[in-house]
């Protein structure tokens, strides 16, 4: 099905966000939140699936797919988060108040500042990898502002890539690849890329120091345990803390699983989207 577009102002910028599947105030939508770098289109193997019952809501961060960043370096995991929570107002403002949430990586972090903002709305999200959870101290702070540094951000983007990404196996997994190399040769991308590492290092990027999280949302956790970049052991402790009440599932995968292993992903997914449907009908 064709997707219709939509450009929602933000205080970072101008953000496309991409409708597709049926719109209308029965029908619930997912929206879906990519990780640092990349777009909506990482969701490409799995958003048909989903558009067969429910709306999807593609999401381009600022800088990111179609969407301008007015400041690049002030898009923050925290702006992202205030970016997630407007889409979810202006879809309410649409009529759309079932809303369902899968957020990668800074994605992630993003759905759970949405679901805080808007429990009404936000019924339930998937965390696949999310950015937040590792134990802030010196060495992730240290990391953060090395990843954060122009001529390493050039450099490190595209092995980075490919190693969260593992084997370039499909078609949409190397489109991936390459639109996230692409990212080192475009200024104003390559700074929302390191302006998000930088934030990571910060007091609001600390999830795991909240807890508990969202105890009136519907959560489940999908994790790649292969993820060389945001390992799973590093990351189950302030989980188990934050969100004891999460469905935790963890897969034989890396970083982005719904485009590394799409089958499996829906298999996870949908069977608990369907759960959390059927308990709020």
């Amino acid at each position: 099905m064709p997707a219709r577009r939509l450009e929602i102002r933000t205080p970072y910028g101008v953000v496309a966000v991409w409708l597709s599947g049926p719109e209308d105030a029965a029908t619930p939508a997912l929206m879906l939140l990519h990780a640092n770098p990349g777009d909506h289109r990482d969701f490409a193997p799995v958003t048909s699936a989903f558009e067969r019952d429910r709306l999807v809501v593609g999401v381009d961060w600022p800088g990111f797919g179609d969407s301008v960043a007015a400041r690049p370096d002030e898009v923050t995991v925290a702006a992202l988060g205030e970016v997630a929570t407007t889409v979810v107002h202006t879809l309410a403002d649409r009529g759309i108040r079932r809303l369902s949430i899968i957020g990668n990586s800074v994605g992630g972090h993003a759905a759970v500042r949405a679901a805080q903002h808007h429990p009404g709305l936000v019924e339930s999200v998937v965390l696949v990898q999310p950015a937040g959870f590792i134990p802030a101290n010196s060495a992730t702070r240290a990391l953060c502002r090395v990843m954060s540094r122009p001529t390493v951000a050039r450099w490190v983007i595209a092995p980075s890539a490919r190693g969260y990404l593992g084997p370039l196996r499909s078609e949409s997994h190397r489109a991936i690849y390459e639109r996230a190399v692409r990212v080192r040769h475009d200024p104003a991308r390559s700074a929302v890329y390191r302006a998000l590492w930088r934030s990571l290092g910060g007091p609001d990027a600390d999830l795991g120091a909240e807890a508990p999280l969202l105890p009136r949302t519907r959560v489940q956790v999908v994790w790649g345990t292969r993820d060389p970049i945001n390992p799973w052991w590093l990351n189950r402790r302030a989980l188990a803390r934050a969100l004891p009440h999460a469905q935790i599932v963890p897969l034989p995968t890396r970083h982005e699983p719904f485009s590394e292993n799409p089958q499996l992903f829906l298999r996870t997914v949908r069977q608990f989207l369907t759960d959390q449907a059927g308990s709020a009908s």
